[in-house]
């Protein structure tokens, strides 16, 4: 007999890390979303509600809703003849660059197809999450939800059809993150990016992003931080964060092994080698450089986190 309720929980996450844009993704252990979704009588109704981190801002319209768009696709491939409440608990802050939305629709997606007995594998899984970036990034991309589902390390391989490897980082790889108090919309951080990229451009990037796997093959940070520079992308998206080459700038000398645009940003990323440097310390030298140039900041670090799981069931 299938539960009448169940709650689900997904992490933050970060894509592109540098070069692997639209294709890497991680898990990040250090913040979530819950999602408590019912079976109601309403047949085919999605109610929603959310409370948490930047909950005001976000569409309660199940059509404009990461959640409510998920939910309603799942109905739909179901058949069952019920409606669905949706409760969200954020916990991470929506256009941060932490895959707010993607954290929301993966916890959607497995407490759903617990709810309704679909037996979804973690593929079709993605799939269906990844329909409910369309409402914050305007199209269905899966590096987050892949991330947020899964866990850990992911490599979208192939996206028709939808294809995932995911990858165990090494055991000390720890991220810090420093989240400014300025606000970047992903549907604008993605419309700013060029259509069309030279050949040499893309063959830099192409090395970049293999430079970070082969870092991972052979477990060395140092290497993988190497693979996290990119001159396609973010370059085209750093007008949109104020003093971006300086923060950035101050987590190398801090000691990062790499730094780069957490996914559509604000929030900047930087790869530590726990072994020689703490997080801590990169994380608080980002802060400080932020706030040099007039931009208040809070100071995140994260470890490779678990994905999306159920934690309850009635």
């Amino acid at each position: 007999m299938n539960p009448s309720l169940v709650e689900a929980i997904a992490p933050a996450t970060s894509a592109n890390l540098g070069a692997g844009f639209d294709v890497f993704g991680v898990a990040l252990d250090a913040l979530s979303d819950r999602v408590i979704v019912e079976k109601t009588s309403h047949e085919g109704v999605i109610e929603i509600e959310i409370e948490g981190e930047g909950s005001e801002t976000i569409p309660r319209e199940p059509k404009r809703n990461t959640a409510g768009i998920v939910a309603n696709e799942l109905l739909k491939y179901s058949g069952e003849r019920c409606g669905l409440k949706i409760r969200i608990i954020k916990g991470i802050r929506p256009g941060s660059g932490l895959g707010s939305s993607a954290a929301s629709a993966a916890a959607t997606a497995v407490a759903v197809n617990e709810l309704l007995g679909l037996g979804l594998n973690p593929i079709q899984l993605i799939s269906f999450a990844a329909l409910g970036e369309i409402a914050s990034a305007g199209s269905p991309h899966a590096d987050n939800v892949s991330a947020a589902t899964l866990g850990d390390f992911i490599v979208i391989t192939s996206r028709e059809p939808l294809e995932v490897l995911k990858l165990k980082l090494p055991k000390n790889v720890e991220f810090a993150i420093v989240l400014p108090e300025i606000r970047v919309d992903t549907s604008l951080a993605r419309s700013v990016l060029p259509k069309k990229v030279d050949l040499s451009s893309m063959v830099h990037n192409i090395g970049r992003a293999a430079t970070f796997i082969a870092g991972i093959a052979l477990n060395n940070v140092e290497i993988m931080g190497k693979g996290m520079t990119d001159i396609i992308i973010e370059p085209a998206r750093a007008h949109l964060i104020p003093g971006l080459s300086h923060v950035k700038e101050r987590a190398i000398k801090s000691g990062a092994a790499g730094v780069t645009i957490s996914g559509a940003g604000p929030s900047i990323i930087a790869l530590v080698d726990s072994r020689r440097m703490s997080a801590e310390k990169v994380a608080l030298a980002m802060k400080s450089a932020f706030e040099e140039v007039g931009i208040r900041s809070c100071p995140i670090c994260a470890k490779p986190g678990a994905g999306a799981r159920i934690i309850r069931k009635e």
